[in-house]
């Protein structure tokens, strides 16, 4: 089976190496999805064989690539452009120094995430076996990030939501920085808590929020009449009438 290492946020790459109980995956052990997945539909139709040279694009590597880059080479192979275990996890600044690209980031802010492909996928009427050369494009790389960010995202504000109502319900005050650092313990998020961190979880959790409303505002949202119709009983009070109630 084939792997694909694909750039994403710090935060974003933790939440999905997390088992949910406060541990995570090896970096190395692949993030799989269900065939029944919006991220699954992705990468079955947007893997491709990209030369090697021209993965930066997407900053999503094969797994043929990310094995000469973990060796210290450029992603095409080659010497070795810098002295590496190639046992320990690429960082995003050692991508950047084999790609001879910028790091515009000051932080570690970005990390790769390891994802398992699919053993086959259609290409136009034939089947073809996904092998180690396999990556993305950078269209569907791009749709990739999305997704992962949003469930990531509606995942916080859920947990945001439970604790908010609890916290009413037993007559407490509980901040919004605890939650998310609550959330944080949960899921295995790395975080530190001196006062630079936890200014920018507050800017981070204000960025989520209004992520959340320009979700909820989205054309596949609005275009909904079941989301978007408002009965009387949601205005005034009550319960729902049914053409029952008038028989």
């Amino acid at each position: 089976m084939a792997n694909l290492y694909l750039r994403v946020s710090r935060y974003v790459a933790a939440f999905w190496r997390s088992t949910g109980d406060g541990q995570s995956l090896p970096y190395h052990v692949p993030v799989q999805f269900s065939p029944y997945t919006q991220e699954y539909v992705v990468l079955t139709s947007g893997l491709r064989i990209v030369p090697e040279h021209q993965q930066h694009r997407a900053s999503c590597y094969s797994q043929t690539a990310w094995r000469n880059m973990s060796m210290g080479r450029k992603p095409n192979g080659g010497p070795a452009i810098i002295i590496r275990n190639q046992s320990d996890w690429l960082s995003y600044a050692e991508v950047c120094t084999l790609e001879r690209l910028t790091n515009k980031t000051k932080t570690d802010a970005f990390e790769f995430l390891c994802i398992r492909l699919p053993n086959e996928i259609i290409a136009g009427d034939h089947v073809e076996r996904v092998t180690k050369s396999y990556t993305l494009d950078s269209r569907a790389a791009q749709q990739l990030r999305r997704l992962l960010k949003e469930e990531f995202v509606r995942r916080f504000l859920d947990f945001e939501t439970r604790n908010i109502d609890f916290a009413k319900s037993k007559g407490i005050d509980r901040s919004g920085i605890e939650i998310m650092e609550r959330f944080f313990m949960e899921y295995d998020l790395p975080v530190s808590h001196d006062q630079s961190e936890r200014e920018t979880l507050r800017r981070l959790m204000q960025r989520w929020r209004k992520e959340a409303r320009a979700l909820a505002t989205r054309p596949a949202v609005i275009g909904d009449e079941l989301v978007t119709r408002i009965d009387p009983h949601e205005i005034v009070g009550g319960l729902p009438r049914y053409e029952s109630d008038d028989a």
